[in-house]
């Protein structure tokens, strides 16, 4: 029988996104009949305000993050806003229904509590049981906007995770902690050699990574600067993602630069660079943190979103997997640390790659279609 799944995520080149690809990738490496569809729920059902949410949502971060870390978890708030919330759900559902129509999907995927939040609206108005709703998380913290008796299976990054879930009124046997989805190029080897040589880099030097999401936020240009002042031999990569300007104007400096720099936007070889690094100085996002685990990669976090990526950090910190850098000058010291003392970043290599899970997206996979399998059954 050829299984339809619906996935959905909120932004194309986000960590939603490259979740729900590496959980519909580990389905077809089962080598089970699949037909899917990844779809951007927010654009596909309201495109207008999808723009200005986002554009709403980085003016928020810039002037107003208070605002934001108020906003997010806050029982509060959840609890003023839920009518509301309701009706945006209700109103965004019924311009997904002819999708669901046309697709008839099995089972709906989502990556991200927006969109699971409209299809738990939905089946609440319309009281169906088919499709199954499974909500796959990509941060470390369930927030309270995740939990919804409506939601057939939820797949949690952590125990810890599992039980924050459950204590909000979660079924404990609707709640898998495989970990968050990553690529399963992440699990594959990786030839180091050929990939330095490819960079024009030195083989016999430590490489430090610097990341700032897909949108290339943070004080980038400054980190670059203050590793620039220290003396020991060392390579850079930076990738700044969509952000073509930072790309720039970091280009023209490079030449200049002490250090052997390489600098890209979007890429997608993340797995190879991450393989051939010592360290990775990022904001803390789930995905690029997940990937990181996988690659047993120790992280210095810099410059946190107030909200999500604030309590990845608070979890990450508490694994002893990273350090937090309140600035630039704090990235450049424990740079200059770990350099002149590798056991501590041995120690954080190893505790990172006891956290990390691999195998995150084929357990997935693995039940959601048994999830399927069952309730079929119990349908015929």
């Amino acid at each position: 029988m050829t299984r339809r799944i619906l996935f959905l995520y909120l932004t194309k080149h986000s960590g939603h996104y490259s979740a729900a690809v590496a959980v519909e990738s580990a389905m077809r490496r089962l080598e089970v009949p699949l037909e899917s569809m990844l779809l951007d729920s927010f654009s596909h059902a309201n495109p207008v305000l999808s723009k200005v949410t986002l554009r709403a949502y980085l003016a928020a971060l810039k002037t107003a993050p208070e605002i934001w870390e108020w906003m997010y978890d806050n029982p509060e708030f959840k609890v003023r806003t839920a009518k509301i919330r309701e009706l945006l759900n209700r109103g965004n559902s019924r311009k997904l229904q002819k999708l669901l129509k046309e697709f008839s999907p099995d089972a709906i995927v989502c990556t991200q509590a927006f969109a699971c939040g409209v299809m738990a609206s939905w089946k609440r108005a319309t009281g169906l049981k088919k499709p199954l709703l499974i909500g796959v998380l990509t941060d470390f913290v369930a927030h309270r906007y995740w939990a919804d008796p409506n939601v057939d299976m939820y797949v949690a990054p952590s125990e810890e995770t599992r039980q924050k879930l459950i204590g909000q009124g979660v079924l404990p046997e609707r709640v898998k902690a495989f970990g968050i989805p990553t690529n399963d190029r992440f699990q594959r080897p990786v030839d180091k050699a050929a990939v330095i040589k490819s960079l024009g880099l030195k083989p016999d030097l430590p490489k430090i990574l610097v990341m700032g999401g897909s949108l290339g936020l943070g004080p980038m240009k400054s980190v670059i600067r203050k590793l620039n002042k220290l003396p020991q031999p060392f390579d850079i990569i930076v990738i700044t993602g969509k952000n073509v300007e930072l790309q720039d104007r970091l280009a023209r400096k490079g030449p200049k630069l002490r250090h052997t720099t390489r600098i890209f936007g979007f890429v997608e070889n993340i797995n190879e660079l991450m393989e051939i690094a010592e360290m990775i100085i990022t904001k803390p996002g789930g995905i690029t943190t997940a990937e990181a685990l996988v690659k047993k990669l120790p992280m210095i976090i810099i410059n946190p979103i107030p909200g999500q990526e604030a309590k990845n950090t608070e979890y990450l910190l508490s694994q002893n997997v990273a350090v937090e850098a309140q600035d630039a000058n704090d990235v450049m010291l424990f740079v200059d640390e770990f350099l002149r003392d590798p056991r501590k970043l041995w120690a954080m290599r190893e505790a990172a790659g006891a956290l990390g899970r691999p195998r995150a997206s084929d357990r997935a996979a693995q039940e959601i279609l048994q999830l399927l399998a069952a309730k079929s059954a119990v349908a015929a």
